[in-house]
């Protein structure tokens, strides 16, 4: 199966009467455990074997320097501080949540599914900072089988100076891992990194910088970036509202976070130039702002909706780090799909959406959307023309598949599949180079799937002429 979501119109054919917006993740939970402060970029979640849930989040407190803790939950929303430790039996722990103590910050936490080794489940990138005065960072590895049991990965260095604000994802595409991170310390902006066994590194290549249409002074913090249905989502940090002043953006400003998105893991794209997760977004109390939200992990529920876990604090920058008091972690919950629709712009006036050619392998259209009414129409393109040197398909509708065919939709549904009066069934055109025109009122689509390859117009051609299809 592929999925089409909306991030840009490169697989459209047209569009009229909708606009391009961002889902709103809904706040459902937040977390603190009594003894600790969540300011930094932290929260790391998983769902375990045993089918309960793990977090572990580094934070400060009323104690000496940072610490690792553990909290647990039944359900991925709500989580307790999960005993782990008998104090009298482990005198250097203070707390039983506690995993262990930092002389530095967790970059990221992440289950490598491709472990070859058990004891490697997990991995963590570290950030050492216990030689700041040499103005010195050393990037380490550690290695976990339970997320409890840590042991340093000798010989695994994944940055050179680089800070907190990381991520990992497995590219299926190019079957390496990918470390999306900052250069080296003190540069804001984003790239990536690729190993293939956690020993050998590429060079470092920046993948993400502010540009000419972002705010005045602002920075990219980090991305956080994950593989999606076959692409990938990434979620930029950005550093805002700093004063004019002669010395290093630090003292002041917020974190906020956007959107930005990848087709091979490497190459990114900016999304839309507004918030998706702000400090605004908070449970219950819409008079509290957090000036720095940190969106550090994304888990699919069975249901195929998404958490999004954040920690944040109600300080700016700089007196965040040197005030804990005010952190919590926030979970997130949003629909399927849900990161980004086309949405009806004028109210009461129909909208649609046409795509490209699609080569169709056999099965049914899917639909993630809400509307009053929506129907689909189905076209083949088996005509080419060639104008001025451009070979231009020739969309043709299909008998049986119009709009009037199309039994409409009403309501809310992450999986409509289109029927035809006729009892036509699109898996019957498996085989052609279809279009596909969706007409929706008053609601939104998020994303549309099925078993078939994307194709441009002359790959569309080559296709109905010698059966090739892009590699």
């Amino acid at each position: 199966m592929n999925k089409q979501l909306f991030f840009d119109d490169s697989k459209l054919f047209g569009r009229d009467n909708v606009i391009r917006k961002y889902g709103k993740p809904q706040m459902v939970a937040e977390y603190n455990d009594g003894v600790s402060s969540n300011d930094y970029a932290s929260g790391f979640v998983f769902m375990l074997d045993n089918g309960k849930y793990r977090m572990l989040y580094f934070a400060h407190g009323d104690f000496e320097g940072r610490r690792l803790f553990c909290a647990t939950s039944e359900d991925g929303i709500n989580f307790l501080p999960e005993k782990l430790f008998d104090l009298k039996s482990y005198p250097d722990k203070k707390y039983e949540h506690e995993i262990m103590k930092l002389a530095g910050e967790v970059a990221s936490i992440f289950e490598d599914k491709y472990a070859k080794d058990p004891s490697e489940r997990y991995k963590m990138l570290f950030a050492d900072c216990s030689r700041l005065k040499e103005l010195y960072v050393e990037d380490t590895v550690y290695t976990s089988p339970d997320l409890i049991n840590w042991t340093l990965k000798e010989g695994s260095l994944w940055g050179d100076g680089a800070e907190p604000l990381a991520s990992v994802f497995y590219n299926k595409h190019k079957k390496v891992y990918t470390i999306i991170e900052r250069p080296f310390w003190g540069r804001r902006c984003a790239g990536y990194k690729e190993t293939e066994n956690w020993t050998d590194f590429t060079d470092f290549r920046y993948c993400m910088d502010v540009d000419s249409s972002d705010d005045r002074l602002d920075e990219i913090y980090g991305m956080i970036a994950f593989e999606y249905d076959g692409m990938y989502i990434g979620v930029p940090h950005f550093y805002r509202h700093l004063n004019s002043e002669f010395n290093a953006k630090y003292k002041n400003g917020i974190i906020d976070t956007q959107l930005a998105y990848s087709y091979d893991g490497r190459y990114w794209l900016r999304s839309l130039r507004e918030p998706f997760i702000s400090g605004v977004d908070t449970l219950g109390n819409t008079d509290k702002q957090y000036n720095l939200v940190w969106v550090m992990s994304m888990l699919e529920n069975r249901d195929g909706s998404i958490n999004l876990y954040a920690s944040a604090s109600e300080l700016e920058h700089g007196p965040a780090f040197r005030n804990p008091g005010t952190g919590k972690i926030f979970v997130y919950n949003m629909r399927k799909d849900g990161f980004i629709s086309l949405c009806t712009e004028n109210a009461g006036e129909t909208a649609s959406v046409i795509t490209r050619e699609k080569i169709w392998h056999g099965g049914e259209i899917h639909f993630n959307l809400k509307a009053k009414k929506a129907t689909v129409a189905v076209y083949i393109s088996d005509e080419s023309e060639l104008v001025a040197g451009n070979v231009l398909g020739i969309a043709k509708p299909v008998e049986g598949y119009s709009h009037d065919d199309c039994i409409p939709f009403e309501g809310d549904s992450t999986d409509w599949v289109p029927e035809y009066k006729t009892g036509k069934r699109v898996d019957e055109l498996k085989g052609k180079t279809l279009v596909f025109e969706l007409r929706f009122s008053d609601g939104e689509v998020f994303s549309l799937s099925g078993d078939y390859t994307d194709v441009f117009n002359t790959q569309a051609a080559k296709y109905r002429r010698y059966g090739v299809l892009p590699e």
